[in-house]
């Protein structure tokens, strides 16, 4: 009788064990969270007078830096489609591609890399807050009346075996947003990074 309670009480133990390890992992994923939401808002909140008005152009080359944080329409005529390397933050390895059109970004994982959609800084940052964040916001706007179903803010992942093949992003509207895309995927992908 003592043994099977002994036992009882060590199961529990390992149970509790494993659970204080994934709250700490869950506390740490938290705290990574924050710390890239913190750089988006600073990044927004520090732009200066040249940047809000500055127009894309095919010629820049986004490397992080600050970018347009009003929003503004962007049209066919204005330099589209680009493409932006999304590079890690010391610039030695290339992580994914940004096509941007006027209209979607079609995101592609570089040859080399592999990302696990369903890990925490993808799935529940960059899908669920972010992306997800926007389309909250354009669901909002479409139920004011403010906005149509159909240029509404969307996107699809596509993978294989939970692998990253594509992000297609619809009616981003403007280029704050294609920034925060920009920054917010930079770390995400960064954290999840696997080589082939």
């Amino acid at each position: 009788m003592e043994d099977k309670t002994v036992r009882t009480l060590l199961a529990l133990r390992q149970d509790m064990d494993k659970e204080l390890t994934r709250l700490r992992e869950r506390i740490m994923e938290v705290e990574e969270f924050i710390r890239a939401l913190d750089a988006v808002i600073g990044a927004r909140s520090f732009a200066t007078a040249d940047t809000t008005v500055q127009a894309p152009t095919t010629a820049r080359q986004h490397t992080g830096t600050a970018t347009p944080t009003t929003p503004q329409i962007t049209t066919a005529g204005e330099g589209f489609p680009r493409t932006i390397p999304i590079m890690s933050r010391d610039k030695k390895l290339l992580l994914a591609t940004m096509e941007v059109h006027p209209d979607r970004i079609v995101i592609l994982p570089a040859p080399d890399a592999m990302y696990d959609i369903k890990r925490g800084p993808f799935a529940r940052f960059f899908m669920e807050r972010i992306l997800g964040g926007f389309q909250q916001e354009d669901r909002h706007a479409v139920e004011t009346g403010l906005l149509e179903w159909d240029d509404a803010f969307s996107f699809d992942v596509s993978a294989d075996d939970g692998v990253l093949k594509e992000v297609l992003i619809r009616n981003y509207h403007d280029e704050a947003r294609v920034a925060e895309i920009e920054r917010t995927l930079r770390w995400a992908l960064e954290k999840i990074y696997v080589p082939r």
